[in-house]
C-alpha cells in the first residue's frame, strides 16, 4: 500500500475540482488505506522546505485507486439556508485514477504528503468592452489564446466536454451558472451584465445599468430590438417577470437570496426597469452576471427555458449530453460552429485524454497537472485564479474564541510551500478576502510564516498544547492540503486531527457551527462585496465562523453604499485587514483553473486578468 500512495504523489494526480463548503461527497466504499510519512524532515539554508519523496517521477502508470462521486448539494439545504452562487460546486465523478500527468521535478522537503483519500464607474454603459467580456484576445502568461489565430472560421462542430452533470437548462439551476458550466449557460443565454477583467461589471444584454445618488434605486435600459429564440421579445417586462420567477421560494434558486434585496421592481418602459433597494448597495449590478441575469422565459416542465442566446437546443439527455444547433433568429453576431456538443466527461483523467485524443475540442480543468502538462502536449490554455483555498474557524467556542490561538494558526502556515506542493506552482498564495484582481485590492500584509512566533502565541493563550480537530471532505487535493497542514503546524506544536467526512454531514456541521476548524474553498466570483458582505457580516447566513467585529461590518456596510470607487476602495481594504488581524479564516493559496482547447480551436480568450473565467462558445470556431 505504502508503494501505491508514493506513486500516487509521484504521478501526480488530477485534483477534483474545486468544491466550496457545502457541496456533498458520496464516498463509495473502499479499503482502508493507511497513513504516514515516506520521507524525512530537513532544512535547507536555515528554513524548513516541504515536498514530496525526492527523485524523479516513474514515467510508468500510478495504481487506480477506488474513487468517490461529488454530487452538488445546492437543492438539498435549500430547504434549510439558500446557498449563495458564489459557492463551487463540483458534480465530477472523479476516480483516483492514474496520471496527467507525471510531475518530474523534485519538490521542497521530504514529507510524505499522502491522504486517507486518495476541487469603476457605477453608472454601467454598454460599449465594446462588453462583448470582450465574453470573447477576448490571447497571449497573456499561461494563456495561450487567440493571440496567432488568424480570421475566424464558420461551420462545423465543436464539441465540449463538461466537467459535471446538468439537471435542467434553466438559469434558476444552480448548476448551470458556476463557472466551469457557463461556457453552455452563455450558449443558450445573454446575460444582462458580464463580469470583464479586473472585477469590473459590464453591461451586455443591457445598455446601461444606472444608480441614484445613494445607489438605492437603479434603472436598467436594455437594448432594443433583442428577442427570445422562440421570438418573443426580451424586453422590460420579461425582465420583470424572470426576476420574479426566481425570487419565488419554489424556483430553488440561490439568487432568491440576492432577490430578497429588491424592494420593488416597476417596468417604466419598453426597455427600462426600475429596481428600488431596502438599503444602498453600490455591487448591485453584479447579481446581474449570474442567475437573475440570465434572462428566460419560464419553462414548460422538464423542458429547458427559453433564452435569447446564440444557440437552441436540438436534443437533450439529462446528465449525459446536450447538442445545439445555431440559433437562425439571433438578434446579434451569430455563432461561429454550426453545432455544439456537449458531453459530460466527469472524470478528470478521462476528460483530460479526450481532449489530447481529439475527441473533444475543450474541456474545464482544476488539475495542476494538467495545466503543467498542457503545453507539452499540445494544448491551448485560458486559464486564471478561479478560486480561494481557506481554513475556517469556529470563533463562537473555545480554543478559537481567543485571537491570539487563531493567529498563531496562521503564523504556523507556510503559504509558499503549501502551493507549490499542492498547486505544483501553478497558482499563487493568498493573503486575505480580497482577491489579486479585484479592483478594490489594497496594500496589505499577511502574517508571514513563523514558527517561533506561533509558539509565543499559544504558550500566551494558555495552550501550549493546542489540539484539534480539523474537519475535510474526501477530495484528494483536500486531503493533501490538511496533511500538509498538519505536518506544518506540527513543527508549532500543533497536534491536528484529519477528520475525513461526507460533505452532506460536512455541510450540515458547517450549518450549524459543530466545527473547531474545516477546510473552506470559496469563489472569486464577482464584485469583492459578494465575499466581504457575506462572509463577514454578524447577520449574514453564510458567516459560518460565528465572527463579530463592529469595525469590519461598519466598513463593509460603508463601502457597499458608496459609489465612490476611492472611498468603496478604502472601506473595503479597511474591512480586510480586520479579517486578516482577526483572523477568523486563515487564507492559504488562489488557484488557477479554466480551460484547455485542441490547437485547432481559435478564438480562445485571455482570462488572466479575470475574476469570472466566463467564455462564450459563440466566440469559438474550429480550424479546418
Amino acid at each position: 500500500m505504502l508503494s501505491r500512495v508514493r506513486a500516487f504523489f509521484r504521478s501526480r494526480m488530477p485534483c477534483s475540482a474545486a468544491v466550496s463548503v457545502p457541496c456533498i461527497v458520496l464516498p463509495l466504499p473502499f479499503g482502508e488505506l493507511s497513513v504516514g510519512r515516506v520521507g524525512g524532515w530537513g532544512r535547507r539554508g536555515g528554513r524548513h522546505e516541504y515536498g514530496t519523496t525526492s527523485g524523479r517521477a516513474r514515467s510508468r502508470r500510478a495504481p487506480t485507486l477506488p474513487g468517490f462521486v461529488i454530487r452538488n448539494l445546492h437543492n438539498c439545504l435549500l430547504a434549510v439556508l439558500p446557498l449563495p452562487e458564489w459557492c463551487v460546486a463540483s458534480a465530477a465523478a472523479l476516480p483516483l485514477a492514474a496520471p496527467t500527468p507525471p510531475n518530474r521535478g523534485t519538490m521542497k522537503r521530504h514529507y510524505l504528503l499522502a491522504s486517507a483519500a486518495l476541487a469603476a464607474a457605477l453608472t454601467l454603459t454598454a460599449c465594446s468592452a462588453s462583448d470582450d467580456a465574453l470573447s477576448g484576445t490571447g497571449g497573456a502568461a499561461g494563456n495561450t489564446g487567440a493571440a496567432a489565430d488568424g480570421p475566424a472560421v464558420d461551420g462545423g462542430t465543436l464539441k465540449i466536454g463538461l466537467d459535471r452533470p446538468f439537471a435542467k437548462l434553466d438559469p434558476a439551476d444552480g448548476t448551470l451558472i458556476q463557472m466551469p458550466m457557463m461556457v453552455l449557460a452563455n450558449a443558450l443565454y445573454d446575460p444582462l451584465m458580464v463580469n470583464g477583467d479586473n472585477g469590473t461589471v459590464q453591461p451586455y444584454l443591457a445598455k446601461s445599468f444606472t444608480p441614484d445618488a445613494d445607489a438605492t434605486v437603479w434603472t436598467l435600459d436594455l437594448r432594443e430590438g433583442v428577442t427570445f429564440s422562440d421570438g418573443k421579445p426580451l424586453d422590460a417586462q420579461a425582465v420583470a417577470d424572470h426576476v420574479a420567477r426566481l425570487a419565488k421560494p419554489e424556483s430553488k434558486c440561490a439568487c432568491a437570496l440576492d432577490a430578497a434585496a429588491i424592494a420593488t421592481t416597476a417596468v417604466t418602459g419598453p426597455t427600462t426597469v426600475a429596481f428600488t433597494l431596502k438599503a444602498p448597495d453600490a455591487a448591485f449590478p453584479n447579481l446581474f452576471t449570474r442567475s437573475l441575469g440570465y434572462v428566460s422565459e419560464a419553462p414548460a416542465g422538464d423542458s429547458p427555458a427559453v433564452g435569447s442566446g446564440p444557440y437552441t437546443v436540438e436534443s437533450v439527455q439529462p446528465g449525459v449530453s446536450v447538442t445545439l444547433a445555431r440559433n437562425p433568429a439571433y438578434w446579434g453576431t451569430k455563432g461561429h460552429a454550426d453545432k455544439l456538443v456537449y458531453r459530460v466527461l466527469s472524470d478528470a483523467d478521462s476528460r483530460y485524454q479526450s481532449l489530447r485524443s481529439g475527441d473533444t475540442d475543450l474541456i474545464w480543468t482544476e488539475t495542476p497537472g494538467q495545466l503543467k502538462q498542457a503545453a507539452a502536449d499540445g494544448l491551448r490554455t485560458a486559464t486564471g485564479p478561479g478560486s480561494t483555498s481557506t481554513v475556517v474557524f469556529n470563533t463562537k467556542a473555545a480554543p478559537f474564541d481567543d485571537v491570539r490561538v487563531r493567529q498563531a494558526v496562521q503564523y504556523a502556515i507556510d503559504r509558499e510551500a503549501l502551493e507549490k506542493v499542492v498547486f505544483l506552482g501553478q497558482g499563487a498564495v493568498s493573503d486575505g478576502p480580497i482577491g489579486s484582481r479585484s479592483p478594490y485590492r489594497t496594500a496589505g500584509a499577511y502574517p508571514a510564516h513563523d514558527t517561533a512566533r506561533a509558539r509565543a502565541l499559544l504558550a500566551e493563550a494558555g495552550h501550549p498544547d493546542l489540539a484539534f480537530d480539523y474537519l475535510v471532505d474526501s477530495r484528494p487535493e483536500a486531503q493533501q492540503r490538511a496533511t500538509v497542514l498538519q505536518q506544518m503546524l506540527g513543527e508549532a506544536g500543533i497536534r491536528m486531527t484529519i477528520k475525513p467526512m461526507d460533505n452532506a454531514s460536512l455541510g450540515t456541521a458547517m450549518l450549524q457551527r459543530k466545527f473547531q476548524v474545516l477546510d473552506f474553498i470559496t469563489s472569486m466570483f464577482g464584485d469583492t462585496d459578494t465575499a466581504l458582505g457575506s462572509l463577514y457580516l454578524p447577520n449574514s447566513p453564510y458567516n459560518f465562523m460565528g465572527w463579530t467585529d463592529p469595525e469590519a461590518a461598519k466598513a463593509i456596510t460603508e463601502g457597499r453604499a458608496s459609489t465612490d470607487p476611492a472611498k468603496r476602495s478604502a472601506a473595503y481594504g479597511q474591512a480586510a485587514r480586520r479579517v486578516v488581524d482577526e483572523a477568523p479564516m486563515a487564507f492559504l493559496t488562489e488557484n488557477t483553473v479554466g480551460f484547455l482547447s485542441t490547437a485547432k480551436v481559435g478564438g480562445l480568450p485571455d482570462l488572466s486578468k479575470r475574476t469570472v473565467l466566463n467564455v462564450s462558445p459563440a466566440t469559438l470556431w474550429v480550424k479546418r
